[in-house]
């Protein structure tokens, strides 16, 4: 049984400004492999890591965006945005994905979730 697809939108729901049927639409997407552009984003999986180069996939629905970024090994996480806003990353073997940190400087997305750390492009995100 799973369970964890069904809280994760009840808690995206309840985050003040968050539209769930934007999100839901663009993880929707992302889950199809419905990407509307692929780049490169810095990134790194473990403390202490220096950041490297990691391949993206960004699906956008409505203000939302789900940017799926694989690691140099093959591991994958979803970094979720809502109107310019980070909002979370998905639950992972790595952590639930709600231990976060960010912001938006100069253009450049700087967002933790759990113990890894991305450098990511709005440009990216938005479309813009």
């Amino acid at each position: 049984m799973r369970v964890a697809p069904p809280l994760v939108w009840i808690l995206v729901a309840a985050l003040p400004g968050a539209s769930g049927a934007d999100i839901r639409g663009a993880t929707d997407r992302a889950r199809s492999g419905a990407f509307d552009t692929m780049g490169a984003v810095r990134c790194a999986q473990e403390v202490g890591q220096s950041l490297g180069d990691c391949s993206a996939a960004v699906a956008r629905a409505d203000g939302s965006a789900a940017v799926v970024v694989t690691f140099a090994n093959g591991f994958a996480r979803t970094l979720m945005f809502s109107d310019g806003d980070f909002l979370r990353g998905n639950a992972t073997m790595s952590g639930v994905g709600t231990d976060t940190d960010w912001q938006l400087s100069r253009g450049l997305y700087h967002v933790r979730v759990d113990d890894q750390r991305f450098e990511i492009p709005e440009a990216l995100v938005t479309g813009d």
